[in-house]
């Protein structure tokens, strides 16, 4: 493993570029770990949070970059719990991580674009960690990815991982374009995966959610799509 050392003299992790998944537009934009800064930070502003120097944060589809931020630009934390249906990323991160304030785990969910032999999902599932409950759960270009079924699943899967006074905040692809759903790329499933407003109010409301704020994509010249801040709501 490489290592390099900041300005503290803290030895920091160099992350492979192949678990470097930001698409090359947003790669010009930055470093994965100034991205994934600016997305927290921005995270937080819609939250209503200094930073998230008092979070346990449950990402996700985790991917890479907030664990490049939070170790590598000293984004404050007090814990962090990584899933993601890359084992090969939980694998190296398991493998070179011993900084107590990180779990990781692999949860091998059937996406038809990113995972088609995973297992099956659906809303009495748990997720593969011991049971806790976060002040935070993210998904950042995770239901960007879902068909609605699966979309489903996984908000009612968080719903039980969620504090009372915590927040769901994820990212989506929303058009009212569409009567519910579709796909860009009709040929590839969960590719790029659409909603209208209506229907994806459903999905929250239907799983314990409500929404608290929606952005439009891309707000500042961010790297996100159309996002929710959401809150649990009474089932």
């Amino acid at each position: 493993m490489q290592t390099k050392s900041n300005f503290n003299g803290e030895i920091l992790i160099d992350i492979p570029d192949r678990f470097n998944k930001n698409s090359p537009e947003v790669r010009a934009l930055g470093s994965q770990a100034e991205t994934g800064m600016w997305l927290m930070n921005y995270m937080c502003e819609r939250i209503g949070i200094a930073d998230l120097i008092d979070t346990d944060l449950l990402d996700l589809g985790c991917g890479a970059r907030f664990v490049d931020s939070i170790l590598n630009l000293g984004v404050p934390i007090r814990s962090y719990t990584g899933i993601d249906v890359d084992s090969d990323l939980i694998t190296y991160f398991l493998e070179n991580i011993l900084d107590p304030r990180f779990t990781f785990s692999h949860w091998d969910a059937q996406n038809p674009f990113y995972n088609p032999d995973g297992k099956s999902l659906s809303s009495e599932k748990s997720l593969p960690i011991d049971f806790h409950q976060f002040n935070i759960i993210c998904m950042f270009s995770v239901i960007t990815h879902q068909i609605p079924s699966d979309a489903r699943a996984i908000f009612s899967i968080a719903r039980r991982y969620i504090r009372p006074d915590g927040h769901m905040f994820f990212s989506a692809t929303i058009t009212d374009a569409v009567a519910e759903y579709a796909e860009i790329d009709p040929s590839q499933p969960a590719a790029h995966s659409s909603y209208s407003m209506s229907f994806m109010t459903e999905l929250l409301q239907s799983t314990g959610w409500k929404i608290i704020s929606f952005a439009e994509r891309s707000p500042n010249g961010l790297p996100i799509q159309d996002s929710f801040l959401c809150a649990p709501d009474g089932l």
